[in-house]
């Protein structure tokens, strides 16, 4: 657990909001946050690819 930096009640592990204060961060912005992350990292492309190299081996498979 750890403590809540508004109110100072203990609260669950991020990215939980407090009980007490309802403070915390929105889902929707850890959401962009993490996609912006991915997105540096070149994720989205790695996935991609990855995805892609499945489909090829399932065509030779059935060729």
């Amino acid at each position: 657990m750890t403590t809540c930096g508004k109110c100072g009640a203990q609260r669950r592990r991020w990215p939980r909001r407090c009980a007490r204060c309802r403070s915390g961060p929105d889902r929707a912005d850890v959401a962009a946050d993490a996609g912006e992350v991915a997105a540096e990292l070149g994720a989205f492309g790695w996935i991609g690819r990855g995805i892609a190299g499945i489909l090829r081996m399932l065509l030779r498979a059935v060729d």
